[in-house]
């Protein structure tokens, strides 16, 4: 706002230099400002490519989250007073009485000003450059996915006997704590369905994500150590696996980011959302992945893993789950009104877990399901903290994610001394996620480093 006020001394040529100011300096400036007053921080790499791996309708439900009377206040009080300032200084006549050399002195100043206050890199340039970086990763990622046909990871082993047909299920939920889950030990009971099978679950209590954000979790944990190195699906078909990607989340493109890489690798993808929540009044509910998980159960092959991406309690809660979920009600202020829709959508991933449990349990395999969520989520649970994830205003909530495996008998059987082994007080990070899934699996394979998994062993 401030920045306007000395366009009153400007040269002849001002309204150009106004205009060249007012787009290239100052709205950007205005929406890193907006950026630091919602996350106490400036506009990051994250936050850009965040922008280009969603669509309109996720990111409004995302800012309605923090859309109150502070933000409003602020935003049209910036808004009006810049309009008012720009429209004055271009009728202004004042710049007469000052010569072209403070004229020059005032640009240079200016640009070297926003230079010093945005770390050397106006805004608009920062900006400019986040997006050079996501298209070049874009171009790498295109190239890593071609590279990946060729791609050799030297001999995998099974330890186990292969008696029994195997299908393994991983499902990332998103944006759940533990913290909320009755499960491990909340007040409220948001798990009424596992609850029914608790003595058959196997709840790690200390596991926590490396960030808060969906790409950046997603992209340790399901590759070897960096993406060239590999990824989950490439390694699991070269290990004889037919694989399947089910998720309702948004697909953005093919090579947008990562995930969307390892993703497309599976003999079977599935995008139901297809970028827009059409269905359910405008919104999709998890439910949708049953059929197409059923189908991939009763596909013929005899080994396959499923993986299946939930939206879970991703914001604005109220949007994640049917009516009839609707357990807890506390409207008495906007905070507990939160909390509870949020309660209300782990309630429901807790219905969507059982669900698929029970889908697998049928098909009496060697068989697992493995769920985990990308990231936790502050919910007030942390004073003064607003409803959201991230890594510059984080806090042991939004890491504090479950950690939940189901084993059918036949897996029990085959695997016992394995499982005695497990502890489930241990302290485990889920960037390298991917050598506790192989293990899990029971594969063997140069790249699977035992020191980096939440079990003790592998054998």
């Amino acid at each position: 706002m401030l920045n306007i006020i000395p366009f009153y001394t400007t040269h002849k040529y001002k309204n150009i230099f106004i205009w060249f100011y007012f787009i290239l300096f100052y709205i950007p400036n205005f929406i890193d400002t907006i950026h630091i007053f919602l996350f106490s921080g400036e506009i990051d790499y994250l936050s850009v490519k965040a922008v280009f791996n969603t669509n309109i309708k996720e990111t409004t439900e995302f800012f309605s989250n923090f859309l109150n009377l502070k933000l409003i206040i602020f935003i049209l009080s910036e808004i009006i007073v810049s309009i008012i300032l720009l429209v004055h200084s271009l009728k202004s006549k004042i710049y007469k009485k000052f010569p072209k050399l403070i004229l020059l002195f005032y640009i240079l100043g200016m640009v070297l000003a926003n230079c010093i206050y945005y770390k050397y890199k106006p805004t608009l340039s920062r900006i400019i450059e986040f997006y050079i970086n996501y298209y070049n990763e874009k171009l790498f990622n295109e190239k890593c996915f071609r590279e990946r046909k060729g791609f050799s990871y030297g001999e995998i082993r099974s330890l186990i006997s292969e008696k029994y047909p195997q299908t393994y299920v991983v499902v990332i939920g998103e944006s759940a704590t533990r913290v909320h889950m009755s499960l491990y030990g909340y007040s409220r009971k948001t798990n009424p369905y596992l609850n029914k099978i608790k003595e058959n679950l196997y709840l790690f209590d200390k596991v926590s994500s490396a960030h808060c954000s969906t790409l950046a979790v997603l992209k340790e944990a399901l590759t070897f150590d960096k993406f060239s190195n590999g990824d989950i699906i490439s390694f699991l078909k070269q290990a004889g696996f037919k694989t399947f990607w089910l998720s309702i989340q948004v697909n953005s493109g093919r090579f947008d980011n990562e995930i969307a890489i390892i993703a497309n690798q599976a003999d079977y993808c599935l995008f139901i959302t297809q970028r827009y929540f059409s269905s359910f009044n405008g919104y999709c509910f998890d439910e949708l992945l049953f059929e197409p998980f059923k189908k991939a159960l009763n596909d013929p092959a005899y080994k396959k893993v499923i993986f299946l991406h939930l939206l879970g309690s991703h914001s604005t809660y109220v949007n994640r789950y049917p009516k009839n979920f609707e357990l807890f009600h506390d409207n008495s202020n906007i905070i507990r009104k939160t909390i509870s829709e949020y309660d209300n959508s782990i309630v429901y991933t807790d219905y969507i877990l059982y669900k698929f449990i029970d889908m697998l349990n049928k098909k009496n395999e060697n068989s697992c399901l493995l769920y985990f969520s990308d990231h936790g989520e502050d919910v007030r649970d942390t004073q003064d903290c607003i409803f959201f994830h991230s890594d510059t205003l984080a806090s042991p909530m939004m890491f504090s994610i479950p950690f939940i495996i189901w084993l059918s008998e036949n897996y029990k059987k085959t695997n016992a001394k394995f499982i005695s082994k497990w502890n489930l007080h241990k302290v485990y990070k889920t960037n390298t996620l991917i050598h506790s899934i192989m293990i899990l699996f029971r594969l063997a394979n140069k790249n699977i480093k035992v020191e980096n998994s939440i079990f003790e062993e592998s054998i």
